[in-house]
């Protein structure tokens, strides 16, 4: 995965190195009483008072586009759980227009929708950090493999964002 790992590490580098880190919102999208899906919340966790927004939109993204057009973002990241087809842990950066390549989502508004509508609305850069799920079902907490990279992903992330 160092490979992969380092490739990631350089496409978000590429994309927030040049931002103000007061201009970066990260909404952290999912329910973590479903398994590999609270994986938004849980990096949003991980990097809260480490970066200047975090936000947990749990599994109701769409309730906080006011709050996030608030805070004037140049850049809005989503974290969420995907399957893309990967390993689970791996993590990869999608744009809203891919989303639908990788099944429906678990929230009840489509996170492509949400995502395009605050580009428009905040003309802000908006895409998506993604996480290979290994488990999406009623249970706390998230599966080991999935939980094992995520101090890594906010490492990075808080490396990327210039905090």
């Amino acid at each position: 995965m160092t490979g992969a790992f380092n490739s990631l590490k350089a496409e978000l580098m590429s994309r927030l190195s040049t931002v103000k880190p007061d201009r970066i919102v990260f909404v952290g999208v999912g329910n973590r009483m479903r398994g590999d899906d609270g994986i938004g919340p849980v990096l949003i966790d991980l990097l809260n008072g480490r970066v200047s927004h975090a936000l947990d939109a749990g599994s109701t993204p769409e309730n906080f586009t006011g709050v996030i057009k608030r805070l004037n973002p140049s850049v809005i990241v989503f974290l969420d759980a995907l399957d893309f087809g990967a390993s689970p842990g791996h993590a990869r950066i999608i744009e809203s227009a891919d989303i639908m390549r990788y099944g429906m989502s678990t929230h009840t508004f489509s996170l492509d929708v949400v995502m395009d509508y605050l580009g428009q609305e905040a003309g802000a850069a908006v895409f998506l950090f993604g996480v290979q799920s290994a488990c999406i079902s009623h249970m706390p907490g998230l599966t080991p493999v999935a939980e094992k990279f995520l101090k890594d992903y906010a490492d990075i992330i808080v490396l990327a964002s210039g905090k």
